[in-house]
């Protein structure tokens, strides 16, 4: 089955018709760095504002995802387009003026004013939002289960419910491996191989039987 992803009008439809209210500044930048940045759900979960911006407060369009919390456990480059440095521009301005935890502000002068505790991401109350825990063979595994229902209740509000969470990452792999070889998109996502972006971008490929029906379908022909 073709893998469904994410095009320019579901993103427009997110941000436009999903996105409303007392938060919607903050939900329309929830939806840009999904949308934008090459992460898991987990490490969307994770980041922290000082990873976006240097200590005078101005947005990085590279920077580093610490090894801490990488998929790979190892640090990773990552680079963001301009429309997505314009859109934290707006939601930095917006943030500095809540009402959000204590330990989320210094008085040093830098980052502006955000201390390394601050969430790039933030909730409905105004606070991180708090990854799930499980015992699994091996330790505890953590997973952004309040994170995927506020994202999922965007989607169903945008009449997307075909997708979840993760197609935004499926959907920038795929728009990304359409035209950068697979191994750097691989390495730029944390994967260990380019055969996961190869697999998921031939899931968007049609199958041979589909696709020579669709060669000149707008042309009817009759017989002769």
């Amino acid at each position: 089955m073709l893998r469904q992803i994410l095009v320019d009008t579901d993103i427009e439809s997110l941000l436009n018709t999903a996105c409303t209210g007392k938060y919607e500044l903050k939900d329309r930048y929830l939806i840009t760095q999904l949308a934008y940045v090459p992460l898991s759900l987990s490490e969307h979960n994770l980041l922290k504002l000082h990873q976006l911006m240097n200590d005078k407060g101005e947005v990085y369009r590279k920077w580093v995802l610490p090894a801490a919390y990488s998929r790979n456990k190892k640090d990773r480059i990552i680079e963001v387009p301009e429309a997505f440095c314009q859109a934290i521009e707006n939601y930095l301005d917006w943030y500095e003026q809540q009402k959000v935890p204590a330990k989320y502000r210094h008085n040093l002068g830098t980052y502006r004013g955000f201390s390394e505790y601050a969430p790039a991401l933030l909730n409905d109350r105004l606070n991180e939002y708090a990854m799930s825990e499980r015992e699994v063979k091996g330790g505890i595994n953590k997973q952004p289960t309040n994170l995927r229902t506020k994202v999922n209740a965007l989607l169903k509000k945008a009449g997307l419910e075909w997708a979840t969470a993760k197609t935004f990452e499926d959907s920038l792999i795929i728009h990304l491996a359409r035209n950068v070889d697979h191994g750097v998109v691989a390495d730029l996502f944390g994967y260990a191989s380019r055969q996961v972006v190869t697999d998921k971008y031939n899931g968007n490929l049609l199958q041979i039987s589909e696709a020579i029906n669709n060669v000149y379908s707008r042309i009817k022909v009759t017989g002769y």
